[in-house]
């Protein structure tokens, strides 16, 4: 039974992080705009952003699943969930709406809310606060990189 719970959870974490994953890439256009940017020295090449999203991704999905695994402590789904519809609306107002001041808020937002869910985290659940910790991170390079292109 413990198999198959710890499947389920993983089935529907998946699920939720492929929903908002797909729904962000939507927006993603990387044309003429996107290369007249004067972009920092830091900015990773396309590749790195890739492989770096997907880790994100896969961290998102682990921390799903073992909240949902382990049920006494599932208030830190919403706030995980939350950070996946402000991706949608970042890609959104980044790519689409060209919108740099946008992005630097909702990538401010999105830095506080990781650095909750990590609080969240170091309270109910040790090993999904350490992989938490590379989200933290990359929402911080990503703020600190969008806002180097608006300042």
């Amino acid at each position: 039974m413990s198999k198959i719970k710890w499947l389920w959870s993983v089935a529907i974490a998946m699920g939720i992080v492929l929903i908002y994953a797909s729904l962000s890439s939507y927006f993603i256009r990387v044309d003429e705009w996107y290369y007249q940017l004067d972009l920092p020295s830091i900015v990773l090449p396309p590749i790195g952003m890739t492989v770096a999203w997907s880790i994100v991704y896969i961290i998102n999905i682990t921390v799903m699943a073992r909240t949902i695994y382990y049920k006494y402590y599932l208030y830190v789904m919403i706030p995980v969930c939350i950070l996946g519809i402000s991706n949608i609306i970042w890609c959104m107002c980044f790519f689409t709406f060209h919108s740099l001041m946008a992005a630097v808020i909702i990538l401010a937002l999105q830095s506080l809310l990781s650095a909750a869910i990590f609080i969240m985290l170091i309270k109910e659940d040790c090993i999904s606060m350490i992989f938490w910790q590379v989200n933290l991170v990359w929402y911080i390079y990503l703020m600190c990189l969008i806002a180097g292109i608006v300042f």
